[in-house]
């Protein structure tokens, strides 16, 4: 009989999302070290290579896509027979507010690990901008979340800080256009005063070519290049591209991410969900 450690199966998918071995060891809890000598177990094991290793990252190869998604099958069927067999001690629901943009980078790997290790722990998950969810959370709507602030303006324990970039279509053309079109989140958006009052102050005149909270939609805009945008640095996606600081477009500021923390009856467990976010950003915050 050959049996597969469902360990090494979360670990190479772990890392097969994150494409990085230091911020799948990040998530882990275990070392860089660890990680790797996991992967090449797996791959030992079954005699294949699972990862194309370049500088830029890691990206999976014919057999690792083949692994990757019977990973997903059995990793779903061990932990719902865990849950089943195990009662946990925490159960409930956690509402938990994040900026829109930052469920398009790690975040999500982040709560689905806690997930499986707290599978009676429901989520309330609010995406939206950071000022509608400093609100929330200051009127106890929220048992913890995560903010985009700046220096002057931080009210949470900073997880990372990031730059604040230009973003256009990849060979665009429309950043040369006068007004510059932008398309920018409702003014509930932390980043829509700073940008806006760059360009004024440099005295090159802009319109709004779409406002909206959906950012799919503005981000979909920027890519049929009917306008520019702004993003952090870090999640700009893949099918855009940074629009390099110049004489048309002046420098953004940057922006901390902040994670805060509710009292109440679930701050025990929301510490524990705070403690994996701490732990899967902690390799941004070295960078």
């Amino acid at each position: 009989m050959r049996n597969i450690d469902t360990q090494l199966l979360r670990t190479f998918r772990t890392t097969a999302e994150t494409g990085s071995m230091t911020q799948a060891s990040a998530l882990l809890n275990l070392s860089q070290g660890a990680v790797s000598q996991q992967i090449r177990k797996l791959e030992e094991q079954f005699d294949c290579i699972l990862f194309n290793r370049q500088k830029s990252g890691l990206t999976m190869t014919s057999a690792g896509e083949k692994l990757f998604s019977k990973a997903q099958q059995l990793l779903a069927v061990n932990d719902e027979i865990w849950q089943e067999m195990v009662q946990s001690d925490y159960k409930g629901t956690l509402s938990l507010g994040v900026p829109l943009d930052l469920m398009s980078g790690k975040l999500p790997s982040i709560l689905r690990l806690f997930a499986e290790n707290y599978p009676s722990v429901g989520f309330n998950l609010v995406c939206a901008p950071t000022l509608d969810l400093q609100k929330q959370f200051n009127d106890g709507q929220l048992d913890l979340t995560l903010m985009e602030e700046q220096t002057e303006n931080v009210s949470g324990e900073i997880l990372f800080t990031d730059q604040l970039v230009w973003i256009g279509a990849q060979g665009g053309t429309v950043r040369e256009c006068s007004p510059l079109p932008i398309s920018i989140a409702s003014d509930a958006c932390v980043f829509r005063l700073p940008t806006i009052t760059a360009l004024d102050q440099l005295g090159r005149p802009w319109k709004r070519a779409y406002e909206s909270n959906n950012l799919d939609a503005i981000l979909a805009m920027i890519r049929m290049d009917l306008a520019v945008g702004v993003f952090l640095s870090s999640l700009v996606p893949k099918t855009l591209e940074r629009i390099p600081q110049n004489s048309l477009f002046p420098p953004l500021p940057e922006f901390h991410i902040t994670l805060s923390l509710a009292t109440g009856p679930r701050q025990e467990i929301a510490s524990l969900l705070a403690e994996y976010i701490r732990r899967g950003f902690s390799v941004l915050k070295a960078a």
